[in-house]
């Protein structure tokens, strides 16, 4: 320190203002960019850090870095707001906002919470692209346990199956009247010449029948007709084929969607 007083003091007035003047530059110059992008600064609680815009903002990451058995960092709000946001702007092709990787073989996240609902994955994509957006995509091809494509509004895909086929009646009716290979009708019967009556065990008036003849090698080209006699009862109507047509017994096939 000395030595800097005697040096100062050896200078002449001109030049001892010119090397002032030098240092005042110097300092103005490299303090903003010694603090410029906000590295090496104090995280302040209760402020935004760091401040003084964007010219004072991070431009490298900020590495925690801990050794223990526990958790690198905690974060914990004791009033009724949230714990944490993370806002990026990056890029569709480019880095995740949050990401969390398991160097090791346990998990690499973990949700707990009390309410009625874990959370929500909401897009703000608007037209095309919000009916395209997807929630999320995994190359996993396990199981989830709790969370089952085969299942669907609480019914696994037997039960689906199960209710499509209760939708949809079959039977076979021989030519003598008799009911074969049922699903959904009761009883069958002859009621005269090329005319069958079905029962269903339900009701079907909203439903939609339709009808096959059996052709034989002895009688073939014969043409069916179903209509609804009542609410739970079908009427099957058979002629047979050629130029003169009339009612004929015939082996039929019917089948009610509803």
């Amino acid at each position: 320190m000395s030595r800097i007083r005697a040096f100062v003091a050896g200078l002449p007035a001109g030049r001892l203002m010119t090397v002032l003047a030098a240092a005042i530059v110097a300092v103005a110059v490299a303090a903003p960019l010694a603090i410029g992008a906000g590295e090496g600064s104090s995280v302040r609680g209760g402020e935004r850090n760091p401040t003084g815009g964007s010219t004072r903002e991070f431009s490298g990451e900020t590495e925690l870095i801990a050794r223990n058995s526990t958790f690198g960092t905690r974060q914990s709000n004791k009033g009724t707001g949230g714990g944490a946001i993370y806002g990026c702007r990056a890029a569709n092709a480019g880095k995740s906002c949050i990401e969390a990787s398991n160097l090791s073989n346990g998990q690499a996240f973990g949700f707990r919470f009390r309410g009625p609902v874990g959370g929500t994955i909401t897009t703000n994509a608007t037209g095309q692209a919000a009916a395209e957006a997807k929630p999320f995509t995994t190359n996993a091809t396990g199981v989830a346990t709790g969370l089952n494509a085969d299942r669907v509004d609480g019914k696994d895909a037997q039960q689906i199956v199960d209710e499509a086929a209760a939708r949809t009646k079959i039977a076979t009716v021989t030519a003598q009247g008799g009911l074969q290979n049922q699903r959904g009708f009761t009883a069958a019967g002859r009621e005269s010449e090329g005319r069958y009556l079905l029962t269903a065990d339900g009701d079907i008036s909203k439903c939609v029948p339709s009808v096959t003849a059996y052709g034989t090698a002895d009688a073939p080209g014969a043409n069916a007709t179903v209509e609804l006699a009542d609410a739970t009862h079908l009427r099957v109507f058979v002629r047979s084929g050629g130029d003169t047509p009339a009612a004929a017994d015939r082996q039929v096939a019917v089948t009610v969607n509803c």
